[in-house]
This record gives C-alpha cells, sequence and structure tokens, in this order.
C-alpha cells in the first residue's frame, strides 16, 4: 500500500540525483537534480522511491529517498564547473566528494581561505575561489554568454544538467539560474519564457537563442551557435547554416529566435 512520506519537503543532498520517467533505475531519466535543489514530495511509492516536483522549475518525476535530506538555508553557489570538497581545509587532504556548476550551499567560514559544508551529512572544506554569494549582482545580459562557453566539450547527455554531461536546454537553464532567473528545463517551454522576446535571424547576434522544435542553440556572433547536441555528442561550437541544414532533417525548420526582454 502507497502511503504518504511524513515530510512534504527536502533537499538534494548528493552531488546528483537523477530524476526518472518511471521508479525504476532503468527508466528514462528526464532531468536531473544538483545539490541543494529543493523538491516537494508528492507521495511516497515505496521504501526507495518518491514521485517528486522540483521547486525551482516544476519538473515532476521519480527519483531515490536516499537522495534527499533536511533542508538548510543556502548561502552560496559552485561558480566551477565542477569543485572538490576535501576531508580538511588543505588541497594535500583527502576529496570526499565533487560538486557541480551551480549547487547551492550553506558554506561557513572555517580557516584562512576555505569554508566548511555539509556533503552527505559529513563535514566537508571547499576553497572560497569555488564560491559565489548567491544573489550577487552580475551583469547578466553582456556575461551569461561566456558563462555557457565555459561548458565547451562537455559531454551530450539526455537530461543532463551538469560537467559530467548536458543536454541542450540544460546549457541554457544552468546558466540562466546561475543569474539567479527562474528559466524552464525543456526547450518547448524555453520557447514560450515570458523572460524572452521575439527577434529574427536577420537581429541575429551574441546571446540570441534559436530553437528548432525539441532543440534550443544559442548565437555567439552572426555566424556561430555553441549547442549540446548528439550530433558531436559535446557541447561545441558550430557554423548556424552547417547546423540548419543538419537539424531539419531531424527537428525540421528553425521555428524562431528570441532574445532577452
Amino acid at each position: 500500500m502507497q502511503r504518504e512520506f511524513k515530510l512534504k519537503t527536502k533537499q538534494v543532498i548528493i552531488p546528483i540525483c537523477n530524476l526518472r520517467l518511471k521508479p525504476n533505475s532503468n527508466s528514462n531519466l528526464e532531468t536531473q537534480l544538483l545539490f541543494g535543489e529543493k523538491v516537494k514530495i508528492i507521495k511516497e511509492v515505496n521504501s526507495k522511491w518518491l514521485l517528486c516536483e522540483s521547486i525551482q522549475d516544476n519538473y515532476i518525476g521519480y527519483l531515490k529517498k536516499e537522495c534527499l535530506g533536511d533542508i538548510s538555508t543556502a548561502s552560496h553557489k559552485i561558480n566551477n564547473l565542477s569543485s572538490f570538497i576535501y576531508k580538511k581545509p588543505d588541497i594535500k587532504s583527502g576529496v570526499i566528494s565533487k560538486l557541480y556548476f551551480n549547487s547551492r550551499v550553506l558554506a561557513i567560514r572555517s580557516k584562512n581561505d576555505w569554508l566548511s559544508i555539509l556533503v552527505k551529512n559529513k563535514k566537508g572544506y571547499i576553497h572560497k575561489k569555488d564560491l559565489d554569494l548567491l544573489n550577487q549582482n552580475h551583469n547578466f545580459n553582456k556575461r551569461w554568454v561566456d558563462v555557457a562557453l565555459k561548458f565547451l566539450n562537455t559531454p551530450y547527455l539526455w537530461g543532463g544538467k551538469s560537467h559530467a554531461g548536458l543536454d541542450c536546454s540544460a546549457l541554457v537553464q544552468l546558466v540562466f539560474q546561475n543569474y539567479d532567473k527562474s528559466f524552464p528545463r525543456n526547450s518547448v517551454d524555453q520557447f514560450k519564457s515570458s523572460l524572452l522576446k521575439t527577434s529574427s535571424e536577420d537581429k541575429l547576434d551574441k546571446g540570441t537563442l534559436i530553437f528548432w522544435k525539441g532543440h534550443v542553440a544559442i548565437a555567439i556572433n552572426k555566424k556561430e551557435i555553441v549547442h549540446s547536441n548528439a550530433y558531436h555528442m559535446k557541447v561545441a561550437i558550430e557554423k548556424l547554416n552547417d547546423a540548419k541544414k543538419r537539424i531539419e532533417n531531424s527537428y525540421g525548420k528553425i521555428i524562431g529566435f528570441k532574445r532577452l526582454n
């Protein structure tokens, strides 16, 4: 018999938590949740699996109960593609875990340039250069494409959302969320987002989002795009004309160009 989970809201306490279509480890990967992301528990399926909704982007799916723990108030976010968590405030000490870009943590100043955090309910240490304070004033409109370019050569992974592997829409969502912009997970919903306004190919420049049905890319200039794609099997820079010819065979023609409002 299914029973309700007592605690209705939890947070991810492992580096990456897989959110699946069904309560089965072999089921399709829908998306991933990063350390510090909060979820609303919809119901407990069995002793291992929960049906949950991501509070950050309202994505619903199944995840393992062991991924979640008690909520803490985050103070910082990871600013590197990935960052090591050490046993002691010393780069020569052992590594206990690794966290990924945009993970939210509660970090407490410890010693010199180190801060302490809890990962998997164990105390670890991270260097201050790997962290940014939440809600810092960034010049979003000018910098976000450059942040996306940091992910070059990251492996393509359907449903992935980290430097270990990600898909086309995750690349865009991660960068937007790093600047505290609420943005959908899937490209079809991103295309409809109120954060964006309609543009056109003749106005194409750095930061224009280019949408196909089921795919999104980022213009880095008038002739080139960056996108995570299954043709290159990684995040790659490609000439727009080359991408248009190839993608038409899989997704059809471009459905629109969008820019930030």
